[in-house]
């Protein structure tokens, strides 16, 4: 793929589908979970594209897995593909999306998870104005004071703390290294689909093969 003159890379992390939503397994199992896993991420990188779009920020697309099924599909779409190795957990798997970020020159990357629930491409685009000031840090929490969207300039500025309270991590490692962060709430990018219950409103979409919803 042609190296592009955009300074935003927007990165989606997905671990293979088959090991992914593991807080719905009491509810459902793992065949299950893959689709759930499968439409997420066929609907964030469809949201991406038409985002891009759209955007008033110029920004490229990539993801970062170590799954090969997943990679060919990245392929498929032409977007920046991001191998990860062996799958290590979240944060490794952003340490090299940020290692690959800064080594192919962009200058801001946008962690955005593929598990969003309701996505708003004008938030989206509210959100990724306010990065780019060099030593930057922007954070959108989701409802647990997790982190679902994550824009830092330079890219490697801080270690990835995804998991617990990992909202209060990050804005901690921003104090410690000296960086402006911008906290940004958004209803929009607020909620994730991890339990069953974030999961109900969207459940028959969600959970349908995509062949068979074509067919409908």
């Amino acid at each position: 793929m042609m190296e592009t003159a955009f300074k935003t890379l927007v990165v989606v992390p997905v671990k293979d589908f088959a090991r992914a939503k593991s807080r719905l397994g009491p509810d459902l199992d793992a065949g299950e979970r893959a689709i759930v896993a499968a439409n997420l991420f066929a609907r964030t990188i469809a949201f991406l594209q038409d985002a891009k779009a759209r955007s008033s920020t110029a920004f490229d697309i990539a993801v970062v897995t170590s799954s090969t099924d997943i990679a060919k599909t990245v392929n498929e779409h032409r977007l920046h593909l991001i191998p990860e190795g062996q799958e290590d957990g979240l944060n490794s798997a952003l340490t090299t999306a940020a290692s690959w970020a800064k080594a192919h020159s962009y200058e801001t990357l946008c962690v955005l998870p593929a598990d969003i629930a309701a996505p708003d491409f004008g938030e989206f685009g509210r959100l990724l104005s306010l990065a780019g000031s060099p030593g930057s840090l922007v954070l959108c929490p989701a409802d647990d004071r997790g982190t679902n969207v994550l824009i830092v300039t330079p890219p490697d500025a801080i270690s990835f703390t995804y998991g617990c309270l990992s909202f209060l991590k990050h804005q901690a490692q921003a104090a410690e290294h000296g960086l402006d962060c911008v906290i940004a709430p958004s209803s929009a990018f607020s909620r994730d689909i991890d339990y069953m219950e974030d999961l109900s409103e969207h459940q028959l979409r969600l959970l349908t093969k995509r062949a068979e919803r074509r067919a409908v």
